[in-house]
């Protein structure tokens, strides 16, 4: 079963403070560590519509529990860029 999970971030004064390089540096960092623990990171950018911002949308075979518990493990890619954040999780429907 497929499930996505987005996450819309509220980002700190250091991550506005970074240039589109750095920010696509994150990006890649993000990236590598979602694959390396079995994320794939479809999107990651501004969000439109929401009030917090940046956002990311990450798909896996991983359910809440295993989302959560990467989360943890991200390190500087979390707390120092970002203050607060909430995900909405989707799950494959099961009569499909």
């Amino acid at each position: 079963m497929t499930n996505m999970f987005i996450r819309y971030c509220v980002a700190t004064d250091k991550w506005n403070d970074l240039t589109n390089k750095q920010r696509s540096e994150y990006e890649k960092k993000l990236k590598e560590h979602a694959k390396k623990n079995g994320f794939e990171l479809l999107l990651f950018g501004p969000a439109f519509g929401v009030i917090e911002s940046p956002a990311w949308v990450l798909k896996s075979e991983k359910g809440f529990n295993e989302y959560l518990d990467w989360l943890m493990t991200t390190g500087d890619l979390g707390p120092r860029y970002f203050s607060a954040s909430r995900t909405i999780f989707l799950v494959d429907s099961p009569w499909s």
